[in-house]
């Protein structure tokens, strides 16, 4: 299983220091010039989890309408 992968039991707070994680790596990634597979594998990490960080906080501030 992804570690990555969005789950809808993780909290806002979890997310948001996940991408902060992942945005950290990826400034160390391209500061130590790696492979566009690996920037590219990062990129899909954090779009997810920013996906992920939205639904939180929909679900969290309008409950129930993001899964309307």
């Amino acid at each position: 299983m992804d570690r990555d992968a969005p789950n809808a039991a993780v909290g806002v707070e979890e997310l948001t220091e996940q991408i902060a994680a992942l945005t950290a790596e990826r400034q160390e990634l391209r500061s130590t010039g790696a492979s566009h597979e690996l920037l590219e594998e990062n990129r899909a990490r954090l779009g997810r989890s920013q996906w992920a960080l939205c639904h939180a906080l929909i679900e969290q501030h309008l409950p129930g309408f993001a899964s309307a």
